[in-house]
């Protein structure tokens, strides 16, 4: 299997961040305290309005991970000699 550390460290780092938020948005009940959760779910939750929020986070943190995977080895490729 084929993965990188920095794709996994940045993914779980937002998976962090999301329950963070969507834990800050039960334990206080103020008007605008869930907005973090919704910010991080960004653009998902509204194009899917149907969709729940964590499934909205798992797919930003599944494109985190794919693209901070193709940024990773893209020095590697590159310094590649061809021919």
């Amino acid at each position: 299997m084929i993965y990188s550390r920095l794709a996994l460290s940045g993914a779980i780092l937002y998976l962090i961040a999301f329950v963070c938020a969507a834990a800050y948005a039960h334990l206080d009940h103020r008007t605008f305290s869930g907005v973090f959760a919704v910010l991080l779910a960004l653009p998902w939750i509204d194009y899917f309005a149907s969709m729940s929020l964590s499934l909205a986070a798992a797919l930003n943190a599944l494109i985190i991970y794919v693209v901070l995977a193709a940024l990773s080895y893209l020095p590697a490729w590159l310094r590649r000699p061809r021919g």
